[in-house]
């Protein structure tokens, strides 16, 4: 009989910390899916929902998820080293001493496999999710928002190697990336929007009287949409460049303490306003 196999049952070479922990979460994924029991060999995986393929659409076994989680780890190191345009499958298949024939038997090209990194990568934000939605008022609110800075500066932080090939990739305007970046974003700008938009029903029962007397509702207005949109690219342009930012200014005494709580002012001023 075939046991399902644990995160165990894949060992990694020495890598950073990033590296092995995302290919491991791959990695469980897959063993998540592998069946509980059967008569098949270790090479040879049971049809499942989940279950990965190579590129001629073959089940990949024990053996070829242990080679398939390399590359992604090759990768992963040495995204941290050069771009992806500079970035060759000779490199990645040289790096797990093995041809770009291996390589081709689970990936397209070096496109293929950086974006199923960033795939996996965008799936890391739930928590960031669930702490948008709370209450944003009064200390805890405050302290919520030191949270959710501090966790969007982290997980930057540990996949910026994937998140700025991510980026730079939308950016340039390839599609594939452009909708694994708009597929990471929708998820916190939504949050944010709903977060808004339940701030406003305190003055849907306002006179436009009691409006233009409430000094919170005078000029222009916060819409929910373009709201969020200002904080999810405020978050992640922190994320990015809080490193610079404490370098310049941390002398002066505005690390990246300043810079968290400065943000987090910020999202509760906004995410509490009626306006």
């Amino acid at each position: 009989m075939t046991e399902p196999p644990t995160i165990s049952d894949f060992p990694l070479a020495p890598s950073s910390d990033t590296s092995a922990q995302l290919t491991h979460t791959i990695l469980a994924a897959a063993a998540a899916s592998w069946p509980q029991s059967g008569s098949h060999e270790e090479e040879v995986a049971a049809p499942c929902e989940m279950s990965l393929v190579d590129q001629s659409g073959r089940l990949l076994g024990l053996r070829a998820l242990r080679t398939r989680a390399r590359i992604l780890e090759a990768t992963i190191s040495l995204l941290e080293k050069k771009s992806m345009r500079d970035l060759r499958v000779i490199d990645i298949a040289r790096s797990i001493g093995s041809s770009p024939a291996t390589f081709y038997q689970y990936f397209k090209d070096v496109n293929d496999v950086v974006l199923e990194l960033a795939v996996e990568v965008s799936e890391f934000t739930p928590e960031m999710i669930e702490l948008i939605h709370g209450d944003w008022t009064g200390r805890a609110g405050h302290e919520r928002g030191l949270r959710l800075a501090n966790l969007v500066i982290d997980y930057w932080d540990q996949y910026k190697a994937i998140l700025r090939v991510r980026n730079n990739a939308a950016d340039e305007g390839d599609p594939a990336f452009r909708e694994v970046r708009l597929k990471a974003m929708l998820p916190m700008v939504t949050a944010f929007a709903e977060v808004i938009e339940a701030a406003h029903h305190v003055s849907d029962g306002a006179s436009d009287t009691e409006k233009s007397e409430n000094p919170e509702l005078a000029g222009g207005q916060i819409h929910p949409l373009s709201g969020a949109m200002f904080m999810f690219t405020a978050l992640e342009s922190l994320a990015i460049h809080h490193e610079i930012f404490e370098v310049r200014f941390g002398p002066m005494g505005e690390g990246r303490d300043a810079l968290v709580e400065t943000i987090a002012t910020i999202l509760q001023s906004t995410l509490t306003s009626n306006r």
